[in-house]
């Protein structure tokens, strides 16, 4: 992964950013929204992840599995410095086109996300935390 400074100044995370980012959705463009220590609250298997890099690996792994996934945002709620999300997400499996629902709740700090918990139990984050693990796996055998 192309390494990118968190947090850029010129960039600012809102809901309208986060429903343009899953329009069209590319990583690498997520990193200048985050900042350096956030937590990512990942449906179960994948669990805790810290770091903007580990962060961005989840979503990048997300595409990698299905390159035409895509989230619509149908409601969202914002209080202070949290927004609640739910969306849509479409997108299709080698068993075929498949759409489920879930929630975030972004909480940002100056403007860039610094904690996010994502609240769905659809079993395609099996395996996206299946494909993590072969990909740390490969990683860790090759060093």
């Amino acid at each position: 992964m192309e390494m990118l400074k968190a947090a850029r100044p010129d960039r600012r995370w809102s809901v309208d950013a986060f429903e343009a980012f899953w329009r069209n959705p590319d990583a690498s463009k997520a990193m200048g929204v985050l900042t350096e220590d956030i937590v990512g609250h990942w449906p179960r298997p994948i669990g805790l992840i810290r770091g903007p890099s580990n962060y961005v690996e989840v979503i990048e792994t997300i595409l990698k599995l299905c390159p035409d996934f895509r989230l619509e945002v149908p409601e969202h709620a914002v209080s202070g410095n949290f927004a609640f999300i739910r969306w849509v997400a479409t997108g299709t499996e080698p068993e075929g086109p498949f759409a489920f629902t879930g929630c975030d709740r972004v909480q940002t700090r100056n403007g860039h996300v610094c904690e996010n918990f994502i609240f769905c139990d659809h079993p395609f984050f099996a395996r996206v935390a299946a494909e993590l693990r072969r990909v740390r796996e490969r990683r860790s055998a090759t060093v």
